[in-house]
């Protein structure tokens, strides 16, 4: 694949984008800056568009399957090569996005009034789909010092113990704070909702966007039955528009 232009600047204006034709319909003012939304105004990869661009020579744009070889084995290839972690083909599962993933999760795993604990700050559309979904925000309040958030895990643990607390929303890496969680704080989480039978439901969308020096781990490599994972390319690739995520759920009973 070819290195992608960071200094080609593209005006988006006029194509019904959201982050900059939209400003004034949101927030009620149009000579704003727009840093709400997390995509970009890079062009996507020349392999990605010429994909679509060969797809587009079919004239006919009838209903699709997704499940099928080759979308599954580009993804378990992706995370082999990316990640060194192997994702049976079973796992896999379309979502078309990631709120929605983890909005149908929460409704199967959890009752309505039951608990969904997340570190705070968090991606506000977390908090959109807890609550429309009448389950109760937990805030497990991440600490800030020298310069460093890290896990309060006292407060987690506590959190956890409560037999309302149904399922921790994780979010790896951390939207907003950027932390990429190391290997022992995820295996402290795994460890702690074992212990309290806890699901773990993890959000790893932005994935591929860590910086050197550091390394993503998918959940999926703790091997623990209670958990998933809720992706996309898009953060990736920056194609949001085109509505695709999934979820790697290696429970067979919840997958099913």
């Amino acid at each position: 694949m070819k290195s992608v232009s960071f200094d080609k600047a593209i005006d988006r204006r006029g194509t019904y984008c959201t982050q900059w034709d939209f400003v004034e319909d949101r927030f009620g003012e149009a000579d704003l800056l727009p840093f709400t939304i997390s995509d970009t105004d890079f062009a996507v990869p020349e392999a990605v568009l010429a994909t679509l661009q060969e797809r587009l020579k079919h004239p006919v744009f009838g209903y699709t399957r997704w499940n099928h070889p080759q979308l599954k084995e580009a993804i378990q290839t992706w995370y082999q090569t990316r990640f060194q972690t192997k994702i049976e083909e079973h796992w896999i599962m379309y979502t078309p996005t990631v709120i929605y993933g983890i909005s149908a999760l929460i409704q199967l795993l959890t009752n309505e009034g039951e608990g969904i604990i997340l570190q705070t700050p968090a991606y506000d559309a977390f908090f959109k789909v807890i609550q429309e979904n009448k389950r109760q925000v937990v805030a497990n309040e991440l600490l800030y010092q020298e310069k460093r958030y890290s896990i309060d895990f006292i407060d987690l643990e506590k959190k956890l113990a409560q037999p309302e607390n149904r399922c921790l929303l994780l979010c790896s890496p951390h939207n907003p704070t950027g932390r990429v969680w190391e290997q022992w704080e995820l295996e402290r989480m795994v460890s702690l909702c074992q212990q309290y039978d806890v699901f773990l439901l993890s959000d790893e969308i932005h994935m591929d966007i860590v910086n050197k020096g550091h390394v993503h781990r998918p959940i999926t490599q703790f091997d623990y039955k209670k958990s998933a994972i809720i992706t996309s390319g898009t953060k990736t690739f920056n194609f949001p528009g085109l509505i695709f995520a999934y979820a790697l759920i290696p429970d067979n009973e919840l997958r099913d």
